[in-house]
């Protein structure tokens, strides 16, 4: 059953607490280790987090050859002829506040998400883009920070005589996993992880009991270590105590001292 869009927000408020190591963790915990991570080719534009549900689309590398024309003749052409037809699309009318874009360009150096597309999208309430393609403008976008980017290289060209527009809404494949729409994508400075909606709340329950582990066992190294406590070792969910918790004085015969 698809999710709802107050179903999809419930799950992304969970999310926020959660690192793309802790959606990891909770993939292996329901048998899918070799399922969901995106290559690591694929790096953030800059450090950041972010979540949402696909919104997958597709540019198609084009077989259609630029004519020879004047400059003022290709700017007719570029404008009324690849963006009035051959790009023109409605991918705009399909975006929310959960919406993580997910763009595959094929493996095609182009550009996937330049300065205006990434404004555009935020200000429809996008959370994200994820393509295996590049970034374009991204001096300007790294000053804007409008939306947090995924993406394989940072490029120069713009869309037209090089991909045409292939639709959205249709299984693609980013860095080696296949995504459908609605999947789930957490992505941060690791990288991004891709979930498949029909094991979300499984994935979450395993995440969730290893990171609140994870966070009072690095509790007991912050203190020693004489780092004080943050955000990172706080926990975030009422949840039973994990069956293999580990205790201050495990953690003191580990580190061969007292704190």
């Amino acid at each position: 059953m698809a999710l709802d869009n107050a179903r999809k927000k419930e799950i992304l408020d969970t999310v926020k607490h959660l690192r793309v190591t802790d959606i990891r963790d909770g993939m292996d915990w329901v048998g899918l280790h070799h399922f969901g991570t995106v290559s690591p080719e694929i790096r953030p534009l800059w450090r950041t987090k972010a979540a949402g549900f696909a919104l997958t689309a597709r540019h198609i590398p084009t077989n259609r050859q630029v004519p020879t024309m004047s400059p003022e003749d290709y700017t007719k052409w570029a404008y009324e002829y690849w963006y009035g037809q051959v790009f023109k699309n409605d991918m705009s009318e399909h975006i929310n506040d959960t919406t993580f874009l997910v763009v595959d360009t094929c493996n095609t150096p182009t550009p996937a998400v330049g300065s205006m597309d990434s404004m555009i999208w935020a200000a429809l309430g996008a959370r994200g883009v994820l393509t295996n393609g590049g970034t374009r403008d991204s001096d300007e976008t790294l000053e804007q920070k409008a939306i947090p980017i995924w993406s394989r290289w940072i490029v120069q060209p713009m869309y037209q005589g090089r991909v045409e527009w292939g639709g959205h809404s249709m299984p693609v494949e980013i860095g080696g996993q296949r995504i459908n729409g609605d999947d789930l994508i957490v992505a941060d400075g690791d990288g991004a992880i891709v979930v498949p909606e029909d094991v979300i709340d499984d994935v979450l329950k395993y995440a969730i009991q290893e990171s609140e582990n994870d966070k009072i066992a690095r509790g007991y190294l912050f203190d020693a270590l004489g780092i004080p406590r943050g955000e990172s070792t706080e926990s975030k969910f009422d949840v039973p105590a994990h069956p293999f918790e580990i205790s201050r004085e495990d953690m003191q015969r580990m580190v061969k001292k007292s704190f």
